[in-house]
């Protein structure tokens, strides 16, 4: 009961996060919209429009969805990576790639990735609500400090220092990778993309009025 009135008075704060629904997609090949939710078969993914100039760069950003994934990570070669997000034009993708949650930025003065990895596998057919914060850290040139969170809570911190990422122009996109066949199987909901880093408590208000939130 505790628990239930906890997470009611959270959904109750206002939450300053731009927030998506399924319907205000630009949808690409098989994608499709079921009830409010983006249904993804590995072959089509969707655009957010009005998101281009989204990217991790100073102030900051977060990125944010529920996802219901369709395979276990045990299954064939095909099956163990979904993507999250990514940018049209730009080196940079958020996914699960075997048994881990990951992000990848093209650093612009190594001309290498960094890949940032969370021991973390969202179940299939369940829901799951992950977000991912990008924080340049303040007074310190080409250092971020980046953030996972699963289901309204912190999962992984870390700075990563001498980063300095790839920007582009196109719009944010889900359910599918950067520069490759890196696709999405399952469902997707609840999208949130903010050019801001969002607080540990706002994180915790999107959470709670998910359809994660719902079990």
């Amino acid at each position: 009961m505790k628990a239930f009135f906890s997470t009611l008075a959270a959904a109750c704060l206002a939450v300053s996060a731009a927030e998506y629904g399924a319907d205000q997609l630009k949808l690409v090949g098989t994608a499709a919209v079921n009830d409010g939710v983006l249904v993804l078969d590995g072959k089509g993914y969707a655009a957010i429009p009005g998101t281009e100039s989204v990217n991790i760069v100073s102030p900051g950003a977060t990125f944010a969805c529920s996802v219901n994934p369709r395979f276990d990570v045990q299954k064939k070669e095909s099956e163990k990576l979904d993507s999250y997000f990514s940018k049209n034009n730009a080196p940079f993708t958020i996914c699960r790639w075997a048994p881990q949650i990951s992000s990848r930025v093209y650093n612009n003065r190594t001309r290498k990735y960094v890949i940032e990895r969370c021991n973390f596998q969202p179940k299939a057919g369940v829901w799951t609500h992950l977000a991912f914060v990008f924080e340049p850290v303040p007074d310190k040139t080409d250092a971020w400090i980046m953030r996972f969170f699963v289901n309204g809570k912190l999962k992984h911190e870390k700075t990563v220092e001498n980063l300095s990422p790839a920007v582009g122009r196109g719009p944010v996109e889900v359910g599918k990778g950067w520069a490759g066949p890196w696709t999405f199987t399952g469902k997707m909901a609840d999208f949130s993309v903010d050019q801001k880093v969002l607080t540990a408590d706002e994180i915790a208000v999107l959470f709670a009025r998910s359809r994660a939130a719902r079990k």
